[in-house]
């Protein structure tokens, strides 16, 4: 596993989301109560970045599909349940998932020295 630097403290703002690419990877940033949390920057239902996703309850929503997962922890808080944004009925859900399962995303550790923020991946 390679640390790498990736930002500082001051780009990451609370409940906001900041894209970086790192050693090849797409990774989102996120400050939730005031601790730095580094996560896959993507969706593993159809691979659709989620950087311009929403940020509610610690998680991040997936702006195509409607996918959530816990910034913490990168589980799956819910599964795909609308389309660009528009929430679908129940029945769809199925129909929309392409018959993928839930899945979680991956977390990286994160360190900071100073005022700056490291990944290992």
């Amino acid at each position: 596993m390679k640390t790498v630097s990736v930002a500082t403290t001051s780009q990451i703002k609370e409940g906001e989301l900041l894209a970086v690419k790192v050693e090849n990877q797409k990774v989102i940033l996120t400050k939730i109560d005031d601790k730095i949390y580094a996560v896959e920057n993507k969706c593993p239902h159809l691979g659709m970045p989620l950087a311009k996703g929403k940020v509610c309850d610690r998680a991040v929503t997936c702006p195509w599909h409607g996918a959530s997962f816990d910034l913490t922890t990168g589980e799956n808080v819910k599964w795909v349940g609308s389309f660009a944004g528009i929430p679908l009925p129940e029945w769809s859900h199925q129909v929309l998932s392409l018959g993928k399962s839930a899945q979680s995303i991956p977390t990286y550790p994160v360190t900071i020295q100073g005022d700056e923020v490291s990944i290992s991946i």
